[in-house]
């Protein structure tokens, strides 16, 4: 559950001072992190699960693609 601390917010510093330039995003591994994110709070939820029709082999099948974008999101 790693990832649930990631969405505690810490504050705003007005001391920090802002980049150069902007920051390129990785797509695949932010599409992988969303879905570990998802998966988790559908795992802890039966409830959840049930009102969006979710499965636990759903489930699976998104940590499969989770893990796939992972390998793309890699260094070749």
């Amino acid at each position: 559950m790693e990832s649930v601390r990631l969405l505690q917010t810490t504050g705003h510093d007005a001391t920090a001072t802002a980049p150069s330039k902007r920051h390129k995003a990785d797509g695949a591994a932010t599409a992988a992190l969303l879905i570990q994110l998802a998966s988790e709070m559908l795992e802890t939820s039966p409830t959840l699960r049930k009102r969006l029709g979710v499965t636990l082999s759903d489930l699976m099948a998104a940590d499969k693609v989770r893990k796939a974008l992972i390998r793309q999101a890699l260094p070749a």
